[in-house]
């Protein structure tokens, strides 16, 4: 992972899921009492508040993370069925995030949730540092492919807020 990504990342980035209508605060109620969550590039970790020990959020460049480490380093220490990955998987280019919807093909289990927020490829943040960010153009023909191609199938797939996909997959 390159260093300008981390550092973007660490110093430059901030959160705001109150202007995402499905993939922001709204995902708290898609979650039942039992569900075990892996936040997956978690950033400052911000539904761990509502979720407790119930959630495990990793990301590789923010230390409010439960653990800091990078999706392809990160072993799972128990079985989630619901996973969150809210802007991250999608940097750089067409292989490298398609080994990372391959590895959550590996690690997930019949019926197990994905809730997604993708960034179709616009580098529209606002901070200092975007520039260096490589964002992968996500699409939802993209998301029919990779989805049969993993044995995933998509319970939903529309815009979120405009320029973002929220995406929701179940394991088959």
């Amino acid at each position: 992972m390159k260093k300008e990504f981390l550092k973007y990342f660490a110093d430059s980035w901030k959160p705001d899921y109150t202007k995402f209508k499905y993939s922001g605060w709204a995902l708290l109620n898609k979650i039942k009492k039992d569900d075990l969550i892996l936040d997956i590039g978690c950033g400052y970790n911000l539904f761990k508040k509502h979720f407790g020990d119930r959630l495990w959020g990793i990301d590789p460049a923010n230390k409010k993370a439960d653990e800091v480490i990078t999706w392809e380093k990160y072993v799972p220490h128990e079985e989630f069925n619901v996973y969150f990955i809210l802007g991250s998987l999608n940097y750089g280019d067409e292989a490298y995030v398609e080994s990372q919807v391959a590895k959550l093909s590996v690690v997930t289990n019949a019926g197990n949730r994905v809730y997604w927020r993708q960034n179709p490829g616009i580098g529209d943040h606002p901070w200092k540092g975007i520039e260096a960010i490589e964002f992968y153009p996500w699409s939802f023909d993209k998301n029919r492919e990779w989805a049969n191609k993993y044995n995933f199938t998509i319970k939903e797939l529309l815009h979120d807020t405009g320029n973002r996909i929220y995406t929701e997959w179940t394991r088959n």
